[in-house]
């Protein structure tokens, strides 16, 4: 970890364990929405399938340090003269064997230890980031169902005020019949009722774009999302434990992932080394041959061979030597890949405090805005409808309402992701 990492937004650095998601997320239709995403997302899916090709991979490549037992059976026979068979060119007669024959590649030099914790380590790395890519999944489908039920809450906002324009519109219209206000206000009011009407699809529209978008991520194709608690009844505290930072190295399962890919290629250094070496094997057969069936599995017809070989690179103008640099260079790569993820996790870590701490501001100022803005119109209306002003000052308090609630609505919205963000930060969402 790089030194002096503080959490400069943290207002206290408590180390208990994180919580599971299902104790974050309390709404009842977003945590069948999570469980539906863990079982069914195809990216998920196929990071839990390489992740079991990694698994299967280690295992055969741990195979390898240890003897392999093999057989081999041959019948035949044929005719060849005296000449041919001095010089191997044929067989003259029957051949009938049987072997079983072993081999051994012997780990002088740490080779074939070193590709076994490579692969294991490969295989730890496609676990941690199956899990990093369920944090991100988790925290996905959360944010796209606040997201939602913000948009339904705007969608109720926008119809409550067209609802309220139009009786608007019909009471300025009988009054203009009746020739008490100018056309002017008429025309204005239908405007402003014309204005809350295109909002009502606009929002359906985003609705329905986000009930798909969770659909995707759920496995599933177009349709409805079932809906449980507004953003307004959401149990979601904010108290996550924030831990210390040298404890995101441990929950982050993206810096995990990195790690052990790291380590394995250390591990690639070493192979490279070693195949500068020679390879020593052993090699041993134990069998029965004869040109007769009946003599075969007799003391005349018994095989017992052993042998010893000694492989190795003599002369390949530096091209061994080359591949060790290689390998240095990559793990250089994947150590500055290391040192980048771990800093992007603290910076993530540090973005979601600041923006939990200052949206919660946000939120209670636009509060008392849509507060401030609906006794506004209501005194507005009163002196329009009294004869003190004009309709356009009734209009800048429709508006201004209307804009307020729409922002006391997202930034509702945003506070909540706010702690969706700071959950996934610290590496919560893959237990």
């Amino acid at each position: 970890m790089p030194a002096g990492i503080v959490y400069p937004n943290a207002t206290n650095s408590d180390t208990a364990a994180l919580a599971r998601w299902f104790d974050i997320y309390h709404d009842t239709a977003l945590q069948t929405l999570i469980r539906m995403a863990i079982d069914s997302n195809r990216d998920l899916l196929v990071a839990a399938s390489r992740m079991q090709e990694a698994l299967a991979l280690s295992g055969a490549v741990k195979a390898n340090m240890g003897p392999k037992l093999s057989y081999q059976a041959a019948a035949g026979g044929g005719k060849a003269g005296t000449d041919a068979t001095k010089v191997q060119g044929g067989v003259d007669g029957g051949v009938l064997n049987v072997f079983g024959v072993l081999n051994w590649e012997l780990d002088v030099w740490g080779k074939l230890r070193l590709q076994t914790q490579a692969a294991t380590d490969e295989f730890l790395s496609s676990q941690a980031n199956r899990d990093a890519l369920q944090v991100s999944l988790v925290a996905e489908v959360a944010t796209n169902y606040f997201l939602l039920r913000d948009l339904d809450n705007e969608l109720m906002i926008s119809e409550s005020t067209l609802d309220g324009r139009k009786k608007n519109t019909q009471i300025i219209s009988d009054k203009f019949n009746h020739g008490y206000v100018s056309e002017l206000d008429l025309l204005q009011a239908r405007q402003q009722e014309s204005i809350a009407a295109a909002a009502v699809p606009g929002f359906r529209r985003q609705i329905i774009l986000t009930e798909n978008a969770i659909r995707v991520l759920i496995g599933l194709g177009p349709g409805p999302i079932v809906r449980g608690a507004s953003n307004y009844d959401q149990i979601l505290s904010p108290d996550i434990p924030v831990g210390l930072p040298s404890q995101l190295l441990e929950r982050r399962p993206d810096i995990v992932a990195s790690e052990f890919a790291l380590q394995a290629q250390f591990a690639r250094i070493g192979i490279a080394q070693a195949n500068r070496f020679p390879t020593i094997s052993l090699t041993g057969a134990l069998g029965f041959a004869s040109p007769q069936l009946s003599n075969m599995f007799t003391s005349q017809g018994l095989v017992a061979n052993g042998f010893g070989s000694l492989v190795g690179p003599l002369f390949n103008w530096g091209q061994n030597k080359k591949l060790v640099e290689v390998e240095k260079h990559r793990t250089e790569q994947l150590y500055y890949q290391y040192q980048q993820t771990t800093l992007n996790a603290f910076a993530d870590v540090d973005n979601a405090l600041a923006s939990y701490r200052n949206l919660n501001e946000e939120h209670l100022a636009r509060k008392q805005q849509v507060e401030a803005a609906t006794k506004s119109l209501t005194l507005s209306q009163a002196r329009y409808d009294n004869g003190y002003t004009s309709y356009l000052e009734v209009i800048i308090m429709q508006t201004n309402l209307f804009d307020a609630q729409l922002q006391e609505s997202f930034t509702m919205q945003q506070k909540l992701n706010s702690i969706v963000s700071l959950y996934k930060a610290l590496g919560g969402g893959w237990y």
